[in-house]
């Protein structure tokens, strides 16, 4: 799938004593989901204040699974949108002590209502670690590990650290590209993504894992169960979720606090368990643990707590009259940490004989004929 691109503009800023650096990459990737900039930007790198500054245009936020796509457009009275990144590094290119923050502004509507699902401030991080590296005839290339996540996106990057990755290319237009040295002022062209990267395995940082299994009608457990689709009144609505103080919207499958009309009777259902184990894969207790499903009720019996080592088993019967993913979500805190984790379950409705007005409604179908299983 291509994307176009749409973003944030983006400003890094250096501090760096002149010298001669050794070519020295992070080696981090900018896992989803990602938020890219284009070939539009710039690196302007001024060797008397050892200031080195990036600057681009903000594309798209994009996630594959659960899917997000959004344009970043402008926010508030200025209609901004932008980055900006400012840290010192030694002479060989670490960073050291000094203002060290990220800060990525914008608006993005990722359900295309006409609404900004996400507003103002989207991003703020420290930076934690630099990397370069002098392409010579090709082009040259920096990261960063951005630590400390915060911003109306952060709930995105739970348990997880920022990477920019970036590329600046050969042009004639700018004569003086980085030359692998921070004695000389360098400028060049820039474009790259930002993007989630695993942290640094640190001993007694908190950590959890979720296994999410469907039973149907008292079978085992699976990742996936089979159906026999009906006709549901039940629906998705856009609804505010809290998460140890950040906010955000979440899709919620169910009748949203309206009773069930009396004509679903005339439609069988499926007796559904949901079964979701939640296990303290860390070495510290985990606390304000959160447990939270595709559903619009919550889950029952979450334990405030975890020891290291336990796992408590959660479940919810459903009755299911049509297909649905359930992504299943975890979040728990050590101290200042927070570390989360998911897990999806998938219903699907009973393979049948495709008829005409199925359309992509029922995207699991052989087009060839089939009898109810």
């Amino acid at each position: 799938m291509k994307i176009r691109n749409y973003l944030a503009s983006v400003v890094l800023t250096v501090c760096l004593s002149p010298a001669v650096a050794l070519a020295a990459l992070l080696g981090v990737t900018s896992a989803e989901p990602t938020l890219d900039f284009p070939g539009s930007g710039m690196i302007d790198y001024n060797a008397t204040t050892g200031t080195v500054t990036i600057s681009g245009t903000p594309a798209t936020l994009f996630q594959n699974d659960p899917f997000i796509y959004g344009e970043v457009l402008g926010t508030g009275v200025d209609d901004e949108r932008f980055i900006t990144i400012e840290f010192k590094v030694d002479t060989l290119g670490n960073v050291v002590d000094g203002t060290a923050a990220l800060t990525v502004k914008g608006s993005i509507d990722v359900d295309f209502d006409s609404i900004a699902d996400y507003d103002g401030v989207l991003l703020q991080a420290d930076v934690d670690a630099f990397g370069f590296l002098e392409g010579g005839a090709s082009d040259d290339v920096f990261d960063l590990r951005l630590t400390n996540v915060t911003g109306a996106l952060a709930l995105l990057y739970a348990g997880k650290d920022l990477a920019v990755v970036m590329n600046s290319e050969i042009s004639t237009e700018f004569p003086t590209p980085f030359s692998g040295s921070f004695a000389t002022p360098f400028i060049g062209q820039a474009k790259g993504v930002l993007g989630a990267v695993d942290p640094v395995v640190v001993v007694g940082e908190c950590s959890l894992d979720v296994d999410a299994f469907c039973s149907v009608n008292g079978g085992p457990n699976k990742t996936k169960c089979r159906i026999k689709a009906t006709k549901s009144s039940s629906h998705w609505e856009h609804v505010d979720r809290d998460y140890h103080g950040r906010s955000c919207k979440r899709s919620k499958y169910g009748m949203h606090g309206t009773p069930e009309p009396s004509w679903t009777k005339k439609y069988p259902a499926t007796d559904v368990l949901f079964t979701y184990v939640v296990t303290n894969t860390g070495t510290t207790p985990i606390s304000n643990l959160i447990v939270d499903d595709s559903f619009d009720t919550d889950v029952s019996g979450v334990p405030t707590t975890l020891a290291p080592g336990a796992s408590v088993t959660l479940t919810r019967m459903v009755q299911m009259r049509e297909a649905l993913t359930d992504t299943v979500s975890v979040m728990g805190e050590y101290g200042a940490a927070m570390c989360s984790a998911n897990d999806n379950v998938v219903i699907s409705d009973k393979l049948r004989k495709m008829k005409l007005h199925d359309m992509d409604d029922y995207k699991d179908k052989d087009k060839r004929d089939h009898h109810d299983e």
